[in-house]
Order: C-alpha cells, then sequence, then structure tokens
C-alpha cells in the first residue's frame, strides 16, 4: 500500500459481523471489514454504512484508532489484518468469521491484546504466513460484493431468528388453545368431586373407580376414575382445586389466545417484508416486537465462555430486598440447594411447572407483606400460570425444601407450606420487571 496510508476519522459497527472505517487521504472513502460465519473480506465503499449505535467495546475501540494511519490491510482464508500507527506506536487489528457473529482483536507492538469483542477467543489467530496484501484499487473492486455478502449472511440470521420465534410463539398458541379445550371439563371435574364426597362412604378401598348417577333430572351414570393410593377426600379436594384453575384460565385464555394472534399475524407480516429490508432496520424491528435476535445456543456458549452464569435472574423489589429467579429446571436446582441459605424465603407456583424464586433474607429477619407479595408476583409471571389473574403460590423457609436421590431435575418436596392466593397487579408486575439487575 505504498503511497497511500488513510488516516482514520471514525470507527463503527453498523451491523454485527461488519466494522467500518471512515477514512481521510485527499478524500472521503470507507473501509469495511465483514466477518461472518460463511463470508471474511475487506473493501473500499464510498459512503459509510448506517446502523446501531456504537456498543462500549466499539467506543473503547475508537480511542485506539481514530486517528491512526493505517500501513496495511492484508487478507487470509481465516481473517483480515490491519496494521496501523498512530502516534509513533504500531498496532495490529485482526477480524476472524468467528461463530455467531465474528470476532476483532486489537495487539500492540509486544504482542499482547489490548482489546477483544465480546465473546472472542482469548488468543487471536497467527496468519502471518497465509496473508495476502491488498492494495487501494483492488480493495475498491471488492468493496460492494464485501457489503452484499454481508448483509445477505446477516439476513439469513436474522430470517433463522425470525422463524424460530414464529415456531415458539405457534407452540404458545397450541397450548393455550389445549387450556381452553381443559377449562371446558371444570364443571366435569366439580361435579366428579361432589359425587366422591357424596358417596365417600360407600366407595371400597382401594378402588380404582365407581360409577354414580349424576344430579341432573335424567338419569345418567357417570364414572369416575380413583387413585387407589389416595383417600377419596383428597382426591375430590384436588379435583375441586383444578376446576377451580381451569374457571380462572377460562376467563382469561381468550384474550391471551387473541394477543398471540395478533402477535403472530405482524411476525408473519414482516417475514413477507423482510426480504426488502436492510439488515439494521429488520433488526430494529425484530427487537421492536420483541424478538430476540441472537442464537441463543451461541450466547450460552459465549457466557461460558466468559466464565460462566449465574442460575437466577435477580429483581429488587421497593424495600430493597433481593429476589432470584431460576432461570431453568437444572438452574432452579442449583439456586435452591446451593445458592439459597437455610434462612432464606422460598416460593413457587402451586400445582405447576414454573421458577424456584428465592427472597434473600438477613438471619433472624422475616419476610415484609410487601416482598412477599412481590416475590409471590414473580412466582406467578415464571411459571405456566402466567396470565392468570389469581393464582396460589407457596412459600416456606428454605430449610424445608429437599430434593429426593433420583428424582427429576428441578424437582423438590416440602416439609412444611403456606398458601397465598395472589391476585395478579399488573402495575406491580411492571414494577419488579422494571427492576431487574443484570447478572453475569
Amino acid at each position: 500500500m505504498t503511497g497511500w496510508q488513510p488516516k482514520v476519522a471514525r470507527v463503527d459497527e453498523p451491523e454485527r459481523g461488519l466494522l467500518s472505517f471512515s477514512l481521510r487521504n485527499g478524500g472521503t472513502e470507507v473501509l469495511v471489514l465483514a466477518a461472518l460465519p460463511g463470508i471474511l473480506g475487506a473493501g473500499l465503499v464510498a459512503q459509510r454504512p448506517r446502523g446501531k449505535s456504537a456498543a462500549p467495546s466499539i467506543s473503547q475501540l475508537r480511542q485506539h484508532l481514530e486517528g491512526a494511519r493505517i500501513d496495511t490491510v492484508a487478507l487470509s482464508r481465516r481473517a483480515v489484518q490491519l496494521t496501523l500507527t498512530r502516534a509513533g506506536q504500531p498496532k495490529l487489528l485482526a477480524v476472524a468469521p468467528n461463530k455467531p457473529y465474528g470476532a476483532w482483536w486489537l495487539r500492540d507492538a509486544a504482542g499482547s491484546i489490548l482489546l477483544r469483542s465480546p465473546g472472542a477467543p482469548s488468543a487471536m489467530p497467527s496468519e502471518e504466513e497465509h496473508l495476502i496484501e491488498l492494495g487501494r484499487d483492488e480493495l475498491r473492486a471488492r468493496g460492494a460484493q464485501v457489503l452484499d455478502e454481508h448483509r445477505s449472511m446477516r439476513r439469513a440470521q436474522l430470517d433463522r431468528a425470525l422463524g424460530r420465534h414464529i415456531k415458539r410463539l405457534a407452540k404458545k398458541r397450541n397450548a393455550i388453545a389445549g387450556d381452553l379445550d381443559r377449562a371446558s371439563q371444570a364443571d366435569e371435574l366439580r361435579e366428579k368431586a361432589g359425587l366422591i364426597l357424596a358417596h365417600a362412604s360407600r366407595i371400597p378401598a382401594n378402588a380404582s373407580f365407581f360409577e354414580a348417577d349424576g344430579w341432573d333430572e335424567e338419569a345418567r351414570r357417570i364414572r369416575v376414575d380413583l387413585d387407589p393410593r389416595k383417600s377419596p377426600q383428597e382426591q375430590a379436594q384436588a379435583m375441586f382445586e383444578r376446576s377451580k384453575r381451569l374457571k380462572r384460565g377460562l376467563d382469561v385464555a381468550p384474550q391471551r389466545l387473541a394477543a398471540v394472534d395478533a402477535e403472530l399475524e405482524d411476525l408473519e407480516r414482516l417475514r413477507a417484508e423482510g426480504a426488502d429490508l436492510a439488515p439494521a432496520e429488520l433488526e430494529a424491528r425484530l427487537e421492536a416486537l420483541g424478538v430476540a435476535t441472537d442464537d441463543a445456543r451461541e450466547t450460552v456458549r459465549l457466557r461460558r465462555r466468559a466464565g460462566g452464569r449465574a442460575p437466577y435472574r435477580e429483581f429488587v423489589t421497593q424495600d430493597e430486598s433481593s429476589v432470584l429467579v431460576g432461570r431453568s429446571a437444572a438452574d432452579n436446582d442449583r439456586l435452591t440447594l446451593r445458592v439459597a441459605r437455610p434462612h432464606d424465603l422460598w416460593l413457587h407456583a402451586r400445582g405447576v411447572t414454573g421458577a424456584h424464586v428465592v427472597v434473600r433474607l438477613p438471619k433472624g429477619k422475616s419476610c415484609s407483606p410487601e416482598t412477599l407479595v412481590d416475590a409471590a408476583t414473580l412466582a406467578a409471571h415464571f411459571s405456566d400460570l402466567r396470565g392468570e389473574s389469581v393464582v396460589d403460590v407457596i412459600y416456606t423457609p428454605r430449610r424445608f425444601v429437599h430434593k429426593r436421590k433420583g428424582s427429576a431435575v428441578g424437582s423438590v418436596t416440602l416439609g412444611r407450606e403456606k398458601v397465598v392466593a395472589l391476585r395478579l397487579e399488573p402495575e406491580r408486575l411492571r414494577r419488579l420487571l422494571d427492576h431487574e439487575k443484570k447478572t453475569p
């Protein structure tokens, strides 16, 4: 690149896997470096690609590179490398197409890594023997193609993210429709529970079923299946409670179904329009609709590489108490059995799958009523009863929560428990979600 040593005026990352360097050397050109899985290249274009505002890592990169002169641009099959000089100090920037969104490293003359992109491996690729230096004319010839290939690859990533979200929503819709079907069984369950209590004295011990006439004027024989291991009274009570839950579900399920249908309609419309949108605009619209544009599996991998993550999300109540919510079934076990202390308060939505919730308490202190309701609200929200207006939440000190050998992941038994019938307050839930602390 003899005779062409442009000065870096600005550094940007307008889209994932794309770095741009606005240059000044008797005019304005933009050097773009593209690195996504399946695409690696460098080129010069006339205009700076527009997109996201600078992330913290790019702001740090600007401090090192803005004002530097580019000495060489070189390319291999595995990396693009820039050698630069600023205030007499040489530096090297390497860009590689690591999964999922590319990676970059900045190194000083002594070989020490000064900066690297979030999730990048600690060691940068060593390509000195395989690099081919690119001149200004060749970079100009490559520029438009590099941008087109990057945009095509990034759009494919976003299309996959949209497809995954639509698939999850369709599954959720089917579950809500199933809830509606099951809710229609509420009256039948209540009738069977009443028959069990009315005929309890005549039901043989260990019976697996019994038959009785229904309450209608028209004669109708009803079969009631039983669990021989439980008493008739226990089974009747369980049926009454299930009937009550199903009734509550019948009140909110139609609204939930309509909301999911509307969301699916918006996403399908965006999928039809997506081919005509630039990746940055498509990503912004996806995020506005609540679609995670990160690959969840890659996010987990990067977190592990960065040193793991906490098995819980942390929320702060109005009285500054800390409430921890398990992220998954395995994380529930870790939170309850390894993180929570014996005197902490433990909560869970009653009778359904959901997150373990722990209120951190100073030793010898009890949980305030307001914090109890806050924690119960989170337990209801992060459970299969999310969206219902009334939810039963059980709570007990952590020392009464045990795990039996061989039990399923996330499954525990309680030595004792209390129940709070929680009526959901949307404003309270919104306040709690807005006060989530960022955990690793």
